[in-house]
């Protein structure tokens, strides 16, 4: 690949489409809420055990937001949230744990957050046992386990789920063999779910024709899309510039409009 993020990504990096997004053609309001006040609320509830509130005060507790950071109650009231059945509970009791938050590490009590979050259907901890099963961190290295985590995780909706998978296919990694039009496919299906590096991936292979036909102006919608989006990536601006240069003034605004239109449809999604 010929483009990279200023700040590279690995496997398995939750990377999504900057916060930018949301505000695109946007006016945000927010509610004159002290920090104080929300945590107040949210402990409110989480006594009378509502689980998302619970989860919301070991939030509160983990950032310091409206309340003195104490990392040991930030995992108690992720454990009671995690009891009470809230899917990302168990996974931040699961990286608690991993890295040694508000108690020991223990690598065992992380993995078993990890399967209770993935078990429930929680996309980012079916990336994170995908990562320990394809790099033998914290458990047996299993590479076909890793593999079906990672699907399932691009299944339900991972953006970088797919980008991995993407990037997995193109260069042949895990005994998986080389597949450039499958890997386009998932650089595709990232893009689309807003993953930075996705866009990226999607527009190089298409101004470059990897895995299938060259599409100057599909390569430079995506490009445009990333830059208004405000992402940083060495190259990008020469690509646009060169892409404008060859494709005539009408190919070159539809790419211009189309750029737009996502960015817009994204962000009243996000904002939605």
């Amino acid at each position: 690949m010929k483009f990279s993020l200023t700040a590279g990504c690995g496997l398995a990096l939750i990377l999504f489409l900057l916060p930018a997004l949301a505000a695109y053609g946007q006016d945000q309001e927010r509610p004159n809420v002290s920090p104080e006040e929300s945590f107040a609320f949210a402990l409110v509830n989480a006594e009378k055990w509502q689980s998302q509130a619970m989860l919301n005060v070991g939030i509160f507790y983990e950032q310091g937001h409206g309340v003195a950071r104490n990392f040991t109650k930030a995992l108690e009231w992720y454990q009671k949230a995690a009891d009470a059945g809230e899917a990302e509970a168990y996974m931040r009791v699961g990286l608690c744990y991993e890295i040694g938050i508000g108690a020991a590490a223990d690598m065992g009590k992380a993995l078993a957050g990890f399967e209770k979050a993935a078990g429930l259907g929680h996309a980012p901890a079916l990336i994170k046992l995908a990562e320990v099963y394809l790099h033998g961190r914290g458990a047996a290295k299993d590479e076909n386990k890793g593999l079906a985590l990672l699907t399932k995780a691009a299944e339900a909706g991972e953006a970088s789920a797919m980008f991995d998978l993407g990037w997995i296919t193109l260069n042949g990694l895990f005994g998986r063999p080389a597949e450039a039009d499958k890997a386009r496919l998932w650089f595709l299906k990232s893009a689309e779910a807003g993953h930075a590096e996705g866009i990226l991936a999607i527009a190089n292979m298409r101004r470059e024709g990897q895995g299938g036909r060259v599409d100057p102006e599909g390569a430079l919608r995506w490009f445009l899309t990333a830059q208004k989006a405000g992402l940083k990536a060495q190259g990008l601006e020469e690509a646009i510039a060169e892409l404008k240069k060859k494709l005539p003034a009408q190919q070159a605004e539809a790419a211009e409009k189309a750029a737009d239109a996502w960015l817009a449809a994204r962000a009243a999604g996000l904002k939605n």
